[in-house]
């Protein structure tokens, strides 16, 4: 539970000696925006504990009709209910927000690396987290126990950088589902929280009850797409207007980029949850096993099947035409082994009731 401090400010007292010599405002600092009130405006001042680590927003439960009649295994249409809040993160999960985590992860002994790959090292497990034996994943180990950032030497990367970049605000890439939900577990145990996952077994969530989940997790199937058309049903998460590289990091007749571009480059879409890239820059892994055809009956926190072969994956890419960005598009048949250059995730988590 976030812990509040409340500053009631009672200005006719602090400040009336004062009002005779002209009004007090205040100056808020953010960078190099500035902000200025009136004092005689404000009532009262919150501060409070953020609760997460990186940066999320809050989204409400509700209902909404997921599908949307058009898209690949989008077409059936459905009423889902959600029942509770849950945090999401902001953006893309970052290389330098994975390099801290996986550091620490290594320096407790959660995982084994070499300088081509990151390995699970928890309840028995040794899948692999984090693909580093290519020229495309800009998160490195030296062989000595640290772990680094670079630009990725792909052709692709220099074409869209020829003056160089800096890989620390793009979205993490090459990672596996499996290292997926192992940040989110590293959060937990960041945070004193319970692990989420299992990993043994089909490495369920929660027992299979992903929304009762006290620790860090991926969206599921059903939130990711609520999260994606809040709340009014659109087709992309900016609207309904065509994609253009104005709106969304992707892959045209010309690529918008030929990479990936920094998280928060593109207006936040849905503008009103203030999220950024749902469509475009890295596909995103999601919790739930993949099954294409979900029926028209209405559901009430759906969790997906129990077992399977495939992941959901989310959002289209950078490498990815204008109809894999619908809200509603789920891409099909691709293993929690899998690892690419389009492929990150973000993480959730179930609000505190």
């Amino acid at each position: 539970m976030r812990r509040r401090i409340m500053v009631v400010m009672v200005l006719a007292l602090a400040f009336g000696a004062a009002a005779s010599q002209g009004e007090w405002k205040m100056r808020m600092h953010k960078g190099a925006t500035v902000e200025e009130h009136s004092l005689g405006e404000i009532d009262s001042l919150t501060f409070y504990d953020d609760p997460n680590p990186i940066p999320m927003v809050t989204v409400p439960a509700g209902v909404f009709i997921m599908g949307d009649g058009v898209a690949y295994c989008g077409e059936d249409e459905h009423e889902v209910t959600l029942t509770r809040d849950f945090y999401l993160c902001k953006h893309e999960v970052t290389n330098q927000e994975y390099l801290e985590a996986v550091q620490w992860a290594y320096d407790q002994g959660y995982v084994t690396a070499t300088t081509t790959s990151v390995q699970d090292n928890l309840d028995g497990s040794t899948e692999k987290l984090l693909d580093l034996d290519n020229d495309y994943s800009e998160i490195q180990f030296d062989g000595a126990g640290s772990f680094y950032l670079r630009e990725s030497p792909s052709s692709a990367a220099q074409s869209a950088y020829p003056g160089g970049y800096d890989p620390a605000d793009h979205p993490v890439k090459e990672v596996t589902w499996y290292g997926s939900v192992r940040y989110c577990d590293w959060l937990s145990l960041q945070a004193s929280l319970p692990r989420a996952y299992e990993h043994s077994g089909d490495w369920s969530c929660n027992g299979g009850d992903p929304y009762g989940a006290q620790g860090y997790r991926l969206p599921t199937d059903a939130e990711w797409e609520y999260a994606a058309q809040w709340d009014d049903e659109r087709i992309y998460p900016w609207g309904d207007e065509a994609p253009d590289c104005s709106r969304v990091n992707f892959g045209p007749d010309e690529y918008c980029v030929l990479w990936t571009s920094p998280v928060g480059s593109y207006p936040d879409a849905p503008e009103a949850l203030a999220l950024s890239d749902m469509a475009g820059n890295v596909w995103e892994w999601c919790n739930d096993w993949w099954l294409c055809d979900l029926g028209t009956a209405s559901v009430t926190d759906p969790t997906g099947l129990t077992s399977g072969t495939s992941r959901v994956v989310r959002g289209g890419a950078w490498t990815t035409g204008a109809s894999e960005l619908r809200c509603a598009y789920r891409i099909h048949y691709i293993s929690p082994q899998y690892s690419d250059f389009d492929f990150g995730f973000r993480a959730a988590r179930t609000a505190s009731p």
